[in-house]
């Protein structure tokens, strides 16, 4: 799995602090643990939910030279760029994107990302879909691709129980070890995996550690907090259907 990239890009330089002169102390040190850094955000919004929907979350990763087969979504989708350059092809014209960048597939065309750079790409895809439908459909007639890209992790939340108008939100949380966020909740369901490192996750007082690949879903009403208890980094993406008025995250 190619996932050692992500300590050397994510990692967060170290802060220094310098006294000032003249005598003046410096602000008290919090106690309280750090949290973690939100490495990417990137939201869709004006979404509605009619019917049942299944919130789909993949990590893609292209070789150099990689590509999709020509697909189709019927749905609206997102995806961050977590490494690398990607390149979507659309009827529209070609979109290329950078780490941390967001690609919003058309709906009802067909499309094809490509790794057109030099190094590896990884992409984080999230698919709200109809229940029980896949996220992409391959194009009849269309040549495989020489080098295909390949799924390394995919994740399905069967039934998110969201109605009505929403927005799709995917976050990058880089843990660095020792890193714990307050006690929160959320505003929406979400579908979390881990990319890198150990995650410990305490849910309504029941811990549960979740090693790269695994994931886990997060709903409205539980109390949260993740730990890192390990020595290098974690990383983790996340993804929420975010109902309109809702707060992604409250502090408890």
């Amino acid at each position: 799995m190619r996932v050692n990239w992500i300590l050397s890009i994510l990692l967060l330089p170290t802060a220094f602090v310098m006294a000032c002169g003249g005598g003046t102390a410096g602000p008290a040190k919090s106690s309280a643990p750090p949290g973690p850094v939100v490495k990417y955000r990137n939201t869709l919004g004006a979404l509605t939910a009619g019917a049942p929907l299944d919130l789909v979350q993949s990590i893609l990763d292209f070789a150099p030279g990689a590509a999709s087969v020509v697909h189709t979504h019927a749905a609206p989708n997102l995806a961050t760029v977590l490494q690398g350059q990607i390149t979507v092809k659309a009827p529209s014209g070609d979109k290329v994107a950078s780490a941390g960048d967001m690609l919003v597939e058309p709906v009802n065309q067909p499309v094809q990302a490509v790794n057109t750079g030099s190094g590896e790409a990884m992409v984080a895809g999230a698919f709200p879909v109809p229940h029980g439908t896949k996220p992409t459909a391959p194009v009849a007639g269309q040549p495989a691709p020489a080098m295909p890209n390949r799924t390394l992790y995919t994740f399905t939340l069967d039934s998110a129980g969201i109605s009505g108008g929403y927005s799709l939100v995917q976050q990058v949380l880089d843990f660095a070890p020792g890193s714990q966020p307050p006690r929160h909740s959320h505003g929406g369901p979400g579908a979390i995996t881990v990319i890198q490192g150990q995650l410990t996750l305490n849910s309504d007082g029941a811990e549960k550690t979740y090693d790269v690949g695994k994931s886990f879903t997060e709903t409205p009403g539980q109390t949260l907090q993740a730990f890192n208890r390990g020595g290098i980094d974690v990383i983790v993406v996340a993804t929420y259907l975010l109902p309109e008025g809702a707060q992604l995250t409250t502090n408890l």
